[in-house]
């Protein structure tokens, strides 16, 4: 008994050893062919030389695995999915993101990966369309902005009571109803970037794409700040209502410096 004890302790303690210096199933995984093709999907997918090796619209060349299959590691499917994905990007997109626990975009596989691809490639295409409609829409805005401001310091009323102030009125409409297309575009257009699918390679280094990002931060900070600062530049006196010139030059100040930034984040990607 004592024997048949130290046999079996010895084969339990002999098994993981061999196990590991590869003596029996890896010696027999890399000796047939059969048990292989699961280290097929390390290789660059066919479709990474065209999609998604950029991080915005312009792919890169691939770079293939030449990791030789012996060596190979454990099929993953992290692979297909960028290492440096924001917070959300994975939240969205990840493996067990919210798009795929709603049916919207599938199990994460190749396939999968190749719908996505193609589809951030729409997406930030309408992305840059937007941001060019968006930009036009600044521009009218700031027009019938400078407008209301040039108005004001026009008398409300003639020497005989005529009232001369429709014009202003008529600007300051325009003004708010440009102000509220620029928002709604603004918003769309940047919401498509937001939720687009992520790249298959994201690359750690300065780039005009990350020139972009970083632009957008600051126009979207003027996009934020330009309104709440024109709520604030009529005042009230009695019945009787007025400009706040300090406000409204700060309001002006910031509402053409948004503008400019936007139209170099959309110089910067696309020339």
């Amino acid at each position: 008994m004592k024997a048949l004890c130290t046999a079996l302790l010895f084969f339990i303690l002999w098994t993981p050893i061999a196990l590991a210096d590869g003596d029996s199933a890896r010696a027999t995984a890399a000796e047939s062919p059969a048990l292989i093709p699961a280290t097929d999907a390390l290789q660059a997918p066919a479709f990474q030389a065209g999609w998604g090796t950029s991080d915005f619209l312009i792919p890169s060349a691939a770079f293939p695995d030449t990791t030789p299959v012996a060596q190979a590691a454990p099929r993953s499917t992290a692979r297909l999915l960028p290492s440096n994905m924001s917070f959300m990007e994975s939240g969205l997109w990840g493996e067990h993101g919210f798009f795929r626990s709603i049916g919207i975009a599938g199990e994460l596989s190749p396939e999968s990966r190749k719908s996505e691809l193609s589809a951030r490639r729409t997406m930030l295409t309408m992305h840059q369309i937007g941001g060019f409609v968006t930009l036009g829409l600044m521009a009218a805005t700031l027009y019938y902005g400078q407008k209301t401001l040039n108005d004001s310091n026009i008398p409300t009323q003639g020497p005989n009571g005529q009232n001369i102030a429709s014009q202003e009125r008529t600007d300051q409409n325009n003004h708010n109803k440009f102000l509220t297309y620029t928002i709604i575009s603004y918003g769309l257009t940047g919401l498509l970037a937001v939720i687009s699918p992520p790249p298959l390679i994201r690359r750690d280094e300065t780039s005009t794409t990350t020139i972009h990002k970083t632009l957008a931060w600051v126009h979207f900070a003027g996009m934020v700040l330009t309104p709440i600062v024109g709520n604030m530049i009529k005042k009230r006196s009695g019945r009787f209502s007025y400009i706040d010139l300090p406000t409204a030059r700060f309001h002006q100040i910031s509402a053409y410096a948004t503008t400019g930034v936007f139209a170099a984040s959309l110089i910067v990607i696309t020339f």
